[in-house]
């Protein structure tokens, strides 16, 4: 099986390091060539926060590559899954551009992005290809330019969002090819028929936690902190409730002690959201908080605190 990782950072380098032990064809993407000759001459390693020895991939195991030379790409004749692992603002036009040119036809997409919004973008470009929600619980952070810290072992989930559940032998086995893939090096991959409703759950717990952690500047944990905290989390999870239940979209009551169960499991993380203001970086409220916005908008609603959230979190660039 080939695989091709879209992105260097932890995630990107969680799953190629993840493929390649699992015995694939890879190749990685990094915006800078410094990276991708970072990781030909080094090769890549995974350390785990538990006490148990570091994947190390080794030099030449992995074709890495900067994004510039995706169309110099080889591969055997073999399924290919392209893996997006960069953040919804980095899934620009110039990439969808290389996208459409240098995909074979028979390519699969799979998709990390937060937000919403990505996958119908890539639809509309890449009609005849099937494309992967993929939403992951995988805690990872990359420590250097080939190296990341798997914080966390999480799982990750994937399937065709919006597509009704016909079965196909030829997707089945694709899938199952990939989850086991993974499996052999420790990651966990599951496929599913909803990955729609977990697409929107996963899209809640961000729009609560991510912006408010930004703005505060506290790791998860501390939302739970104070009274304060716990009621504005209430109002912004009630407030995406009204505008699901606008849009048909599932939405469960239970999903209040989902959100508080991830502060506490995650209470020593730092969002992206908030790493991303530290360092001076644009973020991705606009697919996260603007996605809750742009959802109310469609059936004539607002989301004022959602709206207001976006607008802190934009107010911070320069």
């Amino acid at each position: 099986m080939n695989i091709e990782v879209i992105g260097g950072g932890s995630l990107g380098l969680l799953f190629a390091a993840g493929a390649a032990a699992g015995g694939a064809s890879v190749a990685l993407y990094t915006r800078k060539e410094e990276q991708a000759l970072r990781i030909a001459r080094e090769g890549i390693e995974v350390r785990s926060a538990e006490d148990r020895p570091p994947l190390r991939i080794p030099a030449g195991a992995i074709a890495a590559l900067s994004i510039e030379r995706h169309a110099e790409r080889t591969k055997t004749g073999e399924d290919t899954w392209v893996v997006l692992a960069l953040k919804q603002k980095d899934l620009n036009e110039e990439l969808i551009d290389r996208l459409k040119a240098d995909l074979g036809a028979k390519d699969r997409l799979f998709c990390l992005q937060n937000g919403v919004g990505h996958i119908e973008r890539l639809r509309r470009a890449l009609p005849n290809h099937d494309i992967y929600a993929a939403i992951t619980t995988e805690g990872a952070r990359r420590s250097d330019a080939n190296s990341v810290l798997r914080a966390g072992q999480g799982a990750t989930l994937f399937g065709l969002p919006g597509t009704a559940s016909v079965f196909s032998p030829q997707k089945e086995a694709a899938e199952k090819k990939l989850i086991d893939l993974f499996a052999a090096a420790g990651l966990t991959l599951s496929a599913s028929n909803e990955i729609e409703t977990v697409m929107y759950r996963k899209l809640m717990i961000n729009a609560v936690i991510n912006p408010l952690t930004a703005i505060w500047k506290i790791e998860n944990g501390a939302l739970l902190a104070s009274r304060h905290r716990i009621e504005t989390m209430r109002g912004i999870f009630e407030e995406i409730g009204h505008v699901y239940a606008l849009a048909g979209i599932s939405f469960e009551a239970g999903w209040w002690e989902d959100l508080i169960g991830v502060c506490r499991a995650t209470s020593r993380n730092r969002s992206s959201m908030l790493e991303d203001v530290t360092h001076g970086r644009s973020t991705e409220a606009r697919w996260i908080c603007g996605g809750i916005v742009d959802l109310a908008r469609g059936f004539k609603a607002e989301a004022p605190l959602n709206r207001m959230l976006l607008e802190l979190i934009e107010g911070m660039k320069e």
